[in-house]
């Protein structure tokens, strides 16, 4: 399993994007334009100790607070799974979620197999990840292994996953 958290994940939603992945859903049209009339226009205005700051334009779409927040932002996040599944021949895996939490979930013969299986993943994830303004958090990033086998146990301890330039090493707490 690789375990990753969407960085920063409900106030930067980029614009554009839930009304686009809204669409591909086939939401009904009247829903998309009152989404759309949701986010135009949205401005802010910090407040501290009474005294008000300057209005500023919201920059981002999915306003955070808001009890439509998480449904807009976990439409948003749908988008990755169709993508990584899309992969699911060549490296097995399922997409799961909770909230800004995107796990990969992969089977395989042995720990080399299901790490190859995990960094496809990973790389078909970023991929969505950067064509939809989003980032994943590589510090809070983890992977698990489960196995029947109590053979080669040190191998599977030190296990690691490429993300593009980053190595994230198994969980030797939670592997088993």
């Amino acid at each position: 399993m690789l375990l990753t958290d969407v960085k920063e994940a409900i106030p930067y939603v980029a614009k554009g994007n839930l009304t686009r992945r809204m669409e591909d859903m086939e939401f009904e049209a009247n829903l998309v334009r009152w989404v759309e009339s949701f986010k135009e226009a949205r401005k802010v205005i910090m407040s501290m100790d009474g005294e008000e700051g300057d209005r500023m334009e919201v920059e981002t779409e999915v306003a955070q607070g808001s009890p439509v927040s998480l449904d807009f932002f976990i439409i948003c996040l749908s988008g990755s799974f169709s993508i990584v599944e899309e992969k699911k021949e060549e490296c097995g895996s399922a997409g799961i979620s909770f909230v800004d939490d995107v796990v990969g979930v992969v089977e395989g013969v042995n720990v080399g197999e299901c790490t190859q299986r995990l960094e496809i993943w990973a790389a078909e994830a970023q991929k969505w990840a950067k064509e939809n303004t989003c980032q994943f958090d590589i510090k809070k990033t983890e992977v698990i292994l489960f196995t029947r086998s109590r053979s080669n146990k040190e191998l599977k301890m030190k296990a690691n996953i490429r993300i593009g330039n980053d190595q994230v090493q198994c969980n030797q707490e939670a592997t088993r």
